[in-house]
């Protein structure tokens, strides 16, 4: 077995492993979630990093591929998100998970800057958790991966006296004022255009009879396929009053007519009323994952 940096040709084999672990509790991590090959790469564009130098392929003898590990993470970050190590169900047992975290922690701290990597594993990958834990991880908190497919029923009642529109670069500032009063992490003005510019974004917005922006719903499309929800954001005297689930399911109703199959998003268990709000969009708890920290 040998360790090496990620070639284009092993997006195949990579997408592969990634997709029949996200097909079994018992193998599940939060990432890497690529189904095809174009997600794997449309992860990094995303990130606007190259995988040739985040990701890390492990070979057999006959240069198969056996398993993988790497981080994403905004340029030049020092914080980063694991890439779990996957290996092919025949390599397992055999030590490939940590050769494979090990020279992962070198790349990451010694050619990438790294001073911190955040991991998830579900909870019931007891091999997964337990190879992190022996690599000095150590839990943080829990997330649920929440899943709605494409043929949900959503069980949320219309909007009344309010319009619900594609939001366009006009309405940026607008939008920034609601996402700034939900105390979301903060975000410049200069950040919130270039969502509308990247093409990996979508938002949709609730107006009144005023055009007035009170309420918005903003996807990442980058895997067109299966977006996910971003940010849900109300003014706070219009909370609790279903105009946040609403704008979800006209959100997905768009991206479902436009083809895409399912659609994702991560929660905190502890947001009940976050989690009731969007099983009536029809998003069922995927997964229950635990989520790790190890500094470099």
């Amino acid at each position: 077995m040998r360790i090496r940096p990620f070639r284009p040709e092993d997006a195949t084999a990579l997408a592969e492993l990634s997709r029949r672990c996200g097909r079994r509790q018992g193998e599940f991590v939060l990432n890497p979630l690529w189904e095809t090959e174009a997600e794997l790469f449309a992860e990094f564009e995303r990130h606007g990093i190259d995988p040739e130098t985040h990701l890390l392929v492990a070979c057999g003898k006959a240069e198969e591929v056996i398993g993988m590990a790497g981080f994403l993470r905004s340029p030049g970050s020092e914080a980063a998100g694991l890439l779990c190590p996957i290996l092919s169900r025949e390599e397992r047992g055999r030590g490939v998970g940590g050769a494979l975290l090990r020279a992962a922690f070198a790349t990451g701290s010694q050619k990438l800057g790294i001073r911190l990597v955040t991991g998830g594993v579900g909870t019931r990958n007891r091999a997964g958790y337990a190879l992190l834990s022996a690599h000095g991880f150590r839990p943080v908190r829990q997330v649920y991966a929440m899943r709605c497919s494409a043929d949900a029923k959503a069980a949320v009642a219309p909007l009344a006296k309010l319009r619900v529109t594609p939001a366009t670069i006009d309405d940026a500032e607008a939008i920034l004022k609601v996402y700034s009063a939900c105390g979301f992490p903060p975000r410049s003005f200069e950040v919130m255009e270039g969502l509308f510019n990247d093409g990996r974004h979508e938002h949709l917005v609730a107006r009144k009879r005023n055009r007035e922006v009170v309420a918005f719903v903003e996807l990442e499309t980058h895997w067109p396929e299966r977006p996910w929800v971003a940010f849900v954001g109300v003014r706070p005297e219009l909370r609790d009053q279903g105009l946040g689930s609403s704008l979800v399911a006209s959100a997905l109703a768009r991206r479902f007519e436009a083809g895409a199959t399912a659609a994702l998003l991560m929660l905190s268990p502890a947001n009940r009323s976050a989690v009731r709000a969007y099983e009536k969009v029809g998003f069922r708890r995927h997964r229950l994952l635990d989520v790790l920290e190890r500094p470099l």
